[in-house]
């Protein structure tokens, strides 16, 4: 998981919808249980809702479920 130092910038790549993180890393969002790929179209979560992963299967770890949107898994 993320630094918290590294937090800023990843929730600003996120925002941006940078595709450079795609495949490296993915966010799980608290409020609804879902985790995207860093370049998701969907709806971008608020900051403190968010929390980063490297794999698809420590998000699934941490109990968040694939977007249906853009498919991370």
């Amino acid at each position: 998981m993320a630094e918290l130092s590294e937090t800023a910038e990843l929730y600003a790549s996120l925002a941006a919808r940078d595709r450079r993180y795609l495949g490296e890393l993915f966010v799980g969002v608290g409020s609804t249980g879902i985790f995207c790929t860093m370049g998701c179209a969907s709806r971008t979560p608020l900051e403190q809702n968010c929390r980063f992963f490297e794999t698809v299967e420590d998000c699934v770890a941490a109990g968040f479920r694939a977007c249906k949107r853009c498919r991370p898994e």
